[in-house]
């Protein structure tokens, strides 16, 4: 990310983080007179994401760690969440049909409705993923 990052944190990837995770979301973006739902939506997109990557990058051993970053730059936010589970294949995470009925699995298709576009990639010469999740700034109206 070229801006400076509004938020920096570091977590272990297990589930028992990600209430101070969106605290820490929801605080990073409200300072930025982002309305209240859109706030609400990014930051069940970001727990949603961080879920994921606990419970298949990492398969829920909890010894991993997960960095998130999120900055604003030329009128949108961008979340980074890095990880060092082992590479995953970007093919094989997209939105599931929602036709289909079937309980839970909807994480792709919350963070690909609230974000303007997103990006998976495993890093090559190192053990590890990032996802990049980038969302237009629209402040609220006074």
């Amino acid at each position: 990310m070229s801006a400076p990052p509004l938020l920096r944190l570091d977590f272990p990837a297990r589930a028992e983080s990600l209430a101070e995770v969106r605290a820490a979301v929801q605080r990073t973006l409200s300072a930025q007179g982002m309305e209240s739902r859109v706030v609400a939506r990014l930051v069940l997109a970001i727990d949603e994401a961080c879920a994921n990557i606990i419970r298949h990058a990492y398969r829920g051993c909890g010894d991993g760690t997960i960095a998130l970053r999120i900055a604003r730059h030329r009128g949108r936010l961008r979340f980074r969440l890095r990880d060092r589970a082992p590479a995953v294949d970007p093919g094989c995470v997209r939105p599931r049909d929602l036709s289909e009925c079937r309980p839970g699995g909807l994480g792709i298709n919350i963070i690909d409705d609230t974000m303007d576009h997103w990006r998976l990639r495993p890093l090559k010469r190192r053990c590890g993923n990032v996802l990049t999740m980038v969302r237009r700034l629209r402040t609220r109206k006074t």
